[in-house]
């Protein structure tokens, strides 16, 4: 049996740090004690043993994704320095699993003020080499025991919590229990706007759903500020459902000029004349439970559209691990293989889709609601990144009417053709009724009033009035 007697320093600290963690998380022992025991034995890995076969396999993945460089970046010594010493300069500290596009973009346009400096936590290594580029640091933690340990420690000007569909929502948990700054909880996605908690369990598991959930209202009544990339209705919806007290800011993945596609580039059609036509996105297999995924279940629509003689590319997340890439959309690519109007790519970094983007005619948004999905209030009222890919990369963008916040805004800059269920399958023949070159001309028009350059200082006014 081990006492306290012949345990070493190490160990002694650690357990010290063990029972400080546990200590402050009472408050959620008190709301939920289901959702504390997963937070307390299922995330925080309090096991060393458990952690050190995470580290392992943590750096497994980091060779992977980003060679010895990835491997070895920096210590957590160095990350501590760079985040508690004065620079003169006010630090955001960013905390996720997986970094959004909109992180990035943020922190690009952050960087040109000389007055902060951005910092970036993340768990999962694939977009290391790319997040390192546009942030002042970048650190990869192992386990969210360390992280918890960092956010225990660290002394930042704000700390900027990026959920995503019952992923890294709980993250919000841990900055606000394990540290004194404002916590700032940016929504990628707001789970109950998108699917019944019911419906989440098989997909997601019992546990990650339970906390997902109730993360969420947490988020809602306990963070200093909370962004939401939907419209002010979403926003209306989570103020009826929960006690929001923070300020809710409205804040997009805006057009980066960096990102947008300079060269003269020639389109597909230009050299063949068909109509090319372009998703960039999630995509689901066929084996997803249709009640969820269906709208993002290409299948059908693949067919729809290309029996009309359009051609139709489909680029996949570029979260997805391009290790599992093959086996992941092996239903596409066998399509792919079949159909010589359709092909399945790999998704692209901002830096580079645009220009890919660019050689085709329209960016699609286009659904089918008619096989098992049904319109949540989140499709209604989000704005996605790629809406911005699109305008970067000079693309009028045919839309569904049932998203109806983009549709809005597509009729309102007249940048796109907003289309219902039933004339899908006309698509042929109602593209060739537009003005094409006085589509491309308003998305040009349209890029300034939606871009980061414009809107920057809206979020970073956010930060200063918490």
């Amino acid at each position: 049996m081990f006492t306290r007697k012949n345990l070493c320093p190490h160990e002694i600290m650690s357990m010290a740090n063990t029972n400080t963690i546990k200590e402050k998380f009472s408050p959620i022992q008190k709301l939920n004690s289901e959702v504390y025991d997963i937070l307390v034995h299922d995330k925080l890995e309090f096991n060393p043993l458990v952690r050190l076969k995470k580290s392992a396999k943590q750096s497994v993945r980091r060779y992977k994704a980003g060679g010895l460089k990835a491997v070895f970046h920096n210590s957590l010594k160095q990350l501590m320095n760079r985040i508690n010493t004065p620079s003169g300069k006010k630090k955001i500290l960013y905390i996720t699993i997986t970094p959004s596009f909109n992180l990035l973009r943020q922190s690009i346009y952050i960087r040109k003020k000389e007055d902060y400096e951005t910092i970036l936590l993340m768990e999962s290594p694939w977009l290391f080499k790319l997040m390192e580029q546009h942030f002042d640091a970048v650190y990869m933690y192992d386990t969210y025991y360390e992280l918890a340990t960092i956010l225990k420690e660290a002394k930042p000007f704000i700390i900027h919590v990026q959920g995503s569909m019952l992923g890294s929502d709980f993250l919000c948990i841990l900055a606000r229990l394990l540290n004194e700054t404002k916590v700032v909880f940016e929504f990628f996605d707001v789970p109950s706007l998108c699917i019944a908690k019911e419906d989440g369990m098989p997909v997601w598991g019992k546990k990650n759903t339970e906390l997902g959930f109730f993360a969420e209202q947490y988020a809602c009544e306990n963070a200093h500020g909370i962004i939401l990339g939907y419209s002010y209705e979403a926003a209306k919806i989570l103020k009826e459902r929960y006690c929001v007290k923070a300020p809710v800011l409205e804040f997009h993945t805006y057009v980066c000029s960096e990102f947008v596609s300079k060269q003269n580039t020639t389109r597909y059609s230009e050299e063949d004349g068909k109509i090319h036509l372009v998703y960039g996105g999630n995509v689901a297999p066929s084996n997803l439970p249709q009640k969820i995924f269906a709208d993002v279940q290409f299948h059908e629509l693949i067919k729809g559209i290309t029996k009309q003689g359009l051609y139709f590319d489909i680029y996949a997340s570029p979260h997805v691990s391009p290790v599992k890439f093959e086996l992941f959309f092996s239903d596409y690519l066998a399509i792919s293989r079949e159909n010589n109007l359709f092909r399945l790519k790999k998704g692209l970094f901002p830096d580079t889709a645009a220009h890919e983007f660019s050689r085709y005619d329209f960016g699609m948004m286009v659904y089918l609601f008619n096989q098992g999905t049904f319109l949540n209030d989140a499709l209604q009222t989000r704005l996605p990144g790629k809406f911005f890919l699109y305008l970067e990369a000079g693309l009028p963008i045919v839309i569904s009417e049932e998203l109806a916040y983009v549709a809005k805004i597509v009729r309102e800059y007249e940048i796109g053709i907003v289309v219902r269920q039933a004339e899908i399958d006309n698509l042929s023949k109602i593209i060739p009724g537009y003005h094409y070159e006085q589509l491309k001309n308003n998305v040009i028009a349209a890029r300034k009033e939606l871009s980061m350059e414009t809107h920057i200082e809206k979020l970073l006014k956010f930060y200063e009035n918490l």
